[in-house]
């Protein structure tokens, strides 16, 4: 019976000991690949947050979902003429055996003037999406969304080549913020830098009617 009971422990934890070496191999082979996307923008990097994300960015919808809140990957310059950051980002939801992790790339540029307030959320991630999504004022497309209801159509018109990413994506004074739920098997929900420059450049340029 020991006997049995040892085999079934080791066996165990060799399981998470593997477990937890591939899962350290794909981080450290996508913070190698955010780093040459940033440098190839002309970004800076760093797999560190050094600028405190979670509360630079408090008072946006994403940042207040869960709890525990905490971001790496962080890349920062200039993108279609705006100030950006661009990070991986992670909260916990629920506690004990039924916490989880949710991991979101995202990206945040200053439009250097206020917007209409704005927050559109991808329905594939409503289950986890911000308490404001949870009641919308309206659908548009894949999008529940909330705010300013004519510069909730152009966000989402703007986001439409990205609707396949799951992108969802809110506006709060200068602000922009554009953000992809990533898968952990393949993170193939990355939020690709180069794919955001376009609705940046629609979102600057658009602004309030």
């Amino acid at each position: 019976m020991q006997v049995a009971v040892a085999i079934v422990f080791f066996g165990v934890l060799a399981f998470a000991m593997a477990f937890f070496a591939v899962m350290g191999l794909v981080q450290a082979r996508r913070t190698r690949e955010l780093a040459s996307a940033a440098y190839d923008m002309g970004l800076r990097f760093s797999p560190d947050d050094l600028f405190d994300v979670p509360r630079r960015y408090g008072d946006m919808a994403l940042m207040s979902c869960g709890h525990s809140p905490r971001a790496n990957n962080v890349a920062h310059g200039r993108l279609a003429g705006m100030p950006v950051q661009a990070f991986d980002f992670r909260y916990e939801a629920g506690h004990g055996p039924r916490r989880m992790t949710r991991h979101y790339s995202v990206i945040v540029a200053e439009a250097q003037r206020e917007l209409p307030r704005a927050l559109i959320w991808h329905v594939e991630d409503e289950e986890f999406g911000p308490l404001a999504v949870r009641r919308p004022d309206m659908r548009v497309g894949c999008w529940h969304c909330v705010g300013d209801a004519a510069f909730a159509r152009k966000l989402a018109e703007a986001c439409r080549p990205l609707a396949d990413l799951g992108v969802s994506a809110e506006t709060l004074g200068p602000r922009i913020l554009l953000c992809s739920r990533v898968e952990r098997g393949g993170l193939s929900r990355a939020l690709p830098m180069a794919a955001a420059i376009g609705v940046l450049q629609a979102v600057k340029a658009d602004g309030p009617d």
